[in-house]
């Protein structure tokens, strides 16, 4: 059994591969929103990297969102255009959760943010459940990931949090929101919730992390048909809603 997963939903591309074993051979691009040009090259190399040919793959796996929406169309496109040719079946992945496997031993609440511009962000918040497998039984979801203005996040967070909860945050939408969110943590509604950010090794979005739960979601029967497999945007893209905004007062 080998899992070819595929992540491009952020600024960097990256493929991965993992095995039964769960041995996880995973290749990054060295450029940035460029995934088109170096995503085949990758697959290549991965394959090369853990001594595979294509045909020895069993299943293709895709980061399916949310993100950057250009990167999820090319990689979503790209697992359907391998499973169609190999004839083999598709796995979707939910791409915030899968910043739980990007650091399995972090206690307490993961909240993965991704900028999506405008004062929101693409989140939820997730913990594995107390004295569970590291598996996707053992997730615990906290806040439902969807857009959300960030402030309806933080609410939402301050609703689910206990005295003491510690929260790490993930992804690309730390930087632009870190202060928002250390004002929020010290106002005097919130200062018994410990708000932390992750390290940058494990801050962004990584195939070999798509992998690890594409291998608990293909040991629970969660395979999909190449035409099955579809992009999760979360919302519509800015010129989809510029043209029903223009469409709308055409109309009026």
């Amino acid at each position: 059994m080998n899992i070819l997963a595929i992540e491009t939903t952020g600024a960097t591309a990256s493929v991965a591969i993992i095995n039964e074993k769960e041995q996880i051979f995973e290749e990054v691009s060295t450029g940035t929103l460029n995934h088109l040009q170096y995503l085949m090259p990758m697959i290549e190399k991965v394959l090369e990297k853990s001594q595979l040919q294509i045909g020895d793959l069993t299943a293709i796996a895709a980061s399916e969102g949310p993100g950057s929406f250009t990167g999820i169309r090319i990689g979503v496109s790209s697992a359907r255009a391998l499973a169609q040719a190999l004839q083999l079946k598709t796995i979707s992945v939910p791409t915030l959760k899968t910043f739980l496997y990007n650091t399995p031993d972090v206690s307490g609440i993961l909240c993965p943010i991704f900028d999506a511009r405008r004062s929101q962000v693409y989140g939820g918040a997730y913990k594995w459940k107390e004295n569970a497998l590291r598996n996707l039984e053992g997730i615990e979801e906290i806040v439902v990931g969807d857009a959300y203005a960030l402030e309806e996040l933080l609410a939402l967070l301050k609703q689910a949090c206990k005295p003491n909860d510690t929260i790490t945050f993930f992804g690309d939408g730390v930087e632009p929101y870190k202060e928002k969110i250390k004002q929020w943590q010290n106002s005097s509604l919130n200062n018994d919730i410990q708000v932390e950010f992750a390290n940058e090794s494990v801050n962004r979005q990584t195939a070999s992390s798509v992998a690890r739960l594409a291998l608990d979601l293909y040991r629970e029967g969660q395979l999909k048909e190449y035409q099955e497999l579809k992009p999760n945007y979360m919302r519509k893209a800015e010129a989809e809603r510029k043209l029903e905004e223009s469409q709308g007062r055409q109309n009026e």
